[in-house]
């Protein structure tokens, strides 16, 4: 373990860990006839530990000196190779996420967002602030989520390189926490109520609606309700900016507002997803600070 963790990175120790997991539930769940698709994901998982291995070594191997140009290409791969696999983790999630529990726990989730409010926000939120401008403003919130992900460590990357390593391993030990859960808890949110689902899909108001309603129709993925890893790794984001890049942190604060909002309000997830992703996504900030330290001093 002492020579795995000197060949392999922080983020690269957290992905393996991670692959490994996911690998391990999901022969649980071909065991108990609980996984979906598993002859598609079990060869993909293989393959990006696999990857994961070949960098770290091909990195090693390369003189410092007499290569340094494919050493920096190579470190910056190794750097932000987890943000090119988030969609797929997320994705792939789906089938391994009703191993423990054989069916959809939603009734629990939505049962308490009507202890709260007395009826669904996911369902009457959209129909009584039913305006193109009301409809564009959260999901243009949402949908910033993008190139907030993307366009923040980028920045980083090339003008302030100690944010960049803090910020990318809190994503990515944020995001691994947020799929742990997810592969716990088949959660689907507001979508699971049909006539929300029916309305994720239409197209109407502006372009950000129109955006959001094709993505939900393109695609068939169901699950990663609870807590909400939109809002969760909006606040990681937030908190990074704050830190390094305060005026930046302040316009993401506002959009973090309005994106946990939407995520109600676009009929997305139920309230309750939306406080327990500020929740975990302060925690995953502040954890992910302290096992990158402990993973650093182990590797000394």
């Amino acid at each position: 373990m002492r020579k795995a963790s000197k060949l392999l990175s922080p983020i690269d120790l957290i992905t393996v860990a991670f692959c490994l997991w996911i690998l391990v539930y999901m022969l649980i769940g071909m065991a108990l006839g609980r996984t979906e698709n598993a002859s598609g994901h079990l060869p993909n998982y293989l393959s990006i530990l696999t990857g994961v291995f070949i960098l770290a070594w091909w990195d090693r191997s390369l003189d410092p000196v007499k290569n340094a140009g494919l050493k920096r290409i190579l470190s910056f791969i190794r750097g932000l190779y987890p943000v090119l696999l988030f969609g797929y983790f997320f994705t792939s999630s789906y089938s391994v996420n009703r191993v423990l529990f054989g069916d959809w726990i939603d009734p629990f989730f939505y049962g308490i967002d009507h202890r709260i409010f007395g009826y669904y926000p996911s369902l009457v939120w959209a129909q009584v602030y039913n305006h193109p401008w009301t409809s564009e403003l959260f999901h243009g919130a949402y949908f910033a989520y993008y190139p907030m992900i993307l366009g923040l460590p980028l920045y980083f990357w090339f003008k302030k390189p100690q944010a960049f390593k803090e910020l990318i391993f809190a994503l990515t030990f944020s995001f691994y926490m947020f799929y742990f859960l997810f592969s716990l808890l088949p959660v689907v949110g507001g979508r699971f109520f049909p006539e929300a689902m029916a309305q994720t899909k239409v197209y109407w108001a502006g372009p950000f609606t129109h955006i959001m309603a094709l993505i939900y129709n393109k695609t068939t993925h169901l699950g990663g309700g609870f807590p909400s890893s939109h809002v969760g790794i909006t606040i990681v984001l937030t908190i990074s900016a704050l830190r390094h890049l305060r005026p930046v942190g302040y316009l993401f604060a506002v959009i973090s507002v309005f994106l946990s909002l939407g995520i109600v309000y676009c009929q997305y997830h139920w309230f309750v997803d939306m406080l327990g992703g500020i929740i975990f996504g302060i925690i995953g900030f502040y954890l992910s600070l302290y096992v990158h330290k402990i993973i650093l001093k182990e590797n000394t």
